[in-house]
């Protein structure tokens, strides 16, 4: 039986997309049955405003060197007004397919924001991005899921995800909840303050997350 693992994020936070990417990688490393379920926690609604895009770019420029592949520097082109439209996308997903294939564009929504300087708050850098879903998923038609999330109301799935998040004990983006009932924020990555207008990171676990999936779900082998 697939065990479930709920991650609740914000698809443009920098620390989730490695944590989400370090978990994807350790599942497929030792042959898991598992889903990590992504969950909308969207901090333009925690927040009640946008993150500043030099916070984003900061922190993604500091980041880049614990896991060089995962990013690129963003572009000057058209940058994101809002990312509800991605997870919108994703709650389609997981209406049409299920809860794995809304892992993967999930994922695929972070690897085109982060790495390829998409816009995924408008309708082609979406398309883009499921795409690149297409490729990690067979299952996912990006015209299907355009079609389905133009003509369907996800964004009530994402707001009843907001409203459940109230009652978790949600430190931040991603928050990890496991099987057996306990939760981790950022692991291995947590050691880290702002000062001077830099984030500036200290002591850092990398293979935390991987250790923590084989500890919490423990005979979900494939």
């Amino acid at each position: 039986m697939t065990t479930t693992v709920d991650i609740w994020s914000d698809i443009h936070c920098p620390w989730a997309y490695i944590a989400v990417h370090r978990l994807r990688r350790a599942r497929d490393t030792h042959g898991l049955d598992v889903v990590f379920v992504p969950r909308a926690w969207p901090l333009e609604w925690v927040n009640r405003h946008g993150t500043p895009r030099a916070v984003v770019t900061t922190e993604t420029a500091a980041l880049a060197s614990h896991e060089p592949d995962l990013f690129t520097a963003f572009t000057d082109e058209s940058w994101p007004s809002t990312f509800l439209p991605a997870f919108e996308l994703v709650a389609t997903a997981r209406r049409l397919y299920g809860v794995r294939a809304a892992e993967d564009v999930d994922f695929a929504l972070r690897q085109a924001f982060f790495r390829d300087s998409v816009d995924v708050s408008i309708r082609a850098g979406l398309h883009e991005a499921l795409v690149i879903a297409s490729g990690l998923n067979a299952d996912v038609v990006p015209a299907d899921v355009e079609d389905a999330w133009l003509s369907t109301n996800p964004r009530a799935d994402v707001a009843e995800d907001f409203r459940t998040s109230a009652g978790l004990p949600i430190q931040g983006s991603p928050q990890i909840f496991w099987p057996d009932g306990s939760t981790t924020h950022n692991p291995g990555m947590t050691d880290h303050r702002w000062h001077g207008g830099l984030v500036h990171i200290g002591h850092t676990e990398p293979g935390e997350a991987e250790r923590l999936l084989l500890a919490r779900t423990a005979g979900s082998r494939e």
